[in-house]
């Protein structure tokens, strides 16, 4: 199995990427920016993921379920909010980076 971590919007949600072993991992050039002016750390497993908004508060947990990641690919249901706009996200980096390079 593959693991993309994509929309990287912070440098600590790039750095939890590495931890966790994504093989691929998809960011702005801001945060890479941000990687390459600290050194391009790269954690350790020891790394702890602070998840807290611009203001410090802690993240509303997101509900974790089981899944049988053998079953059919047609069993899956992907419709959820957060999804649609993750995607929605990734298409408008997509295609920003497409008119830059134009």
């Amino acid at each position: 199995m593959w693991v993309l971590a994509t929309s990287k919007r912070h440098l600590d949600h790039l750095l939890c990427s590495f931890a966790l072993g994504a093989e691929l991992a998809t960011a702005p050039g801001k945060v890479l920016q941000e990687w390459a002016a600290n050194g391009q750390p790269v954690p350790d497993q020891s790394f702890v993921y602070k998840g807290i908004d611009s203001s410090g508060h802690s993240l509303k947990p997101i509900q974790y379920k089981d899944l049988d990641l053998k079953a059919s690919w047609d069993s899956f249901d992907p419709n959820h909010a957060l999804t649609k706009q993750g995607i929605q996200k990734f298409v408008a980096d997509y295609q920003s980076t497409l008119r830059q390079s134009a």
